[in-house]
């Protein structure tokens, strides 16, 4: 199989698990005003959408390990300056948050910070790379 029918076809599953991501978060939000349920289902309406991010994660995965070697490398390093960005950010925010009166952070949103995060620092190793 040609390097760019896996891509495409890869591609094409990553974003219908964005789509499903999509839609289960318009079900749960829809479900929990308008239905009244069981402590237990809104939970699991809650974390509904969680499975296509799941599913995204393991069609990511496949495309990593799709790549040669030079590209592997770069993006675990964009991995690692985006964990490192993470870490040191959150110790500093813990920390100011002892002394401080600090607004509280909304931890659905690590997700989508270390993975745009991680796009954009891989762009950024490519460009200086390529300079």
């Amino acid at each position: 199989m040609k390097d760019s029918t896996l891509e495409d076809r890869l591609l094409k599953r990553f974003m219908a698990a964005m789509l499903i991501f999509l839609i289960l978060i318009a079900v749960q939000t829809f479900t929990l005003e308008l239905l009244s349920l069981p402590i237990w289902l809104k939970v699991v309406v809650t974390l509904m959408p969680v499975l296509p991010l799941v599913w995204a994660f393991f069609i990511f995965r496949a495309r990593y390990r799709a790549l040669d070697e030079y590209m592997k490398a770069l993006t675990g390093e964009a991995f690692l300056w985006m964990i490192g960005l993470l870490c040191f950010s959150s110790f500093i925010y813990g920390m100011l948050a002892m002394k401080f009166a600090m607004p509280p952070v909304d931890l659905a949103l690590v997700t989508p910070i270390v993975f745009g995060g991680h796009g954009l620092i891989l762009l950024l190793l490519i460009w200086k790379d390529d300079e």
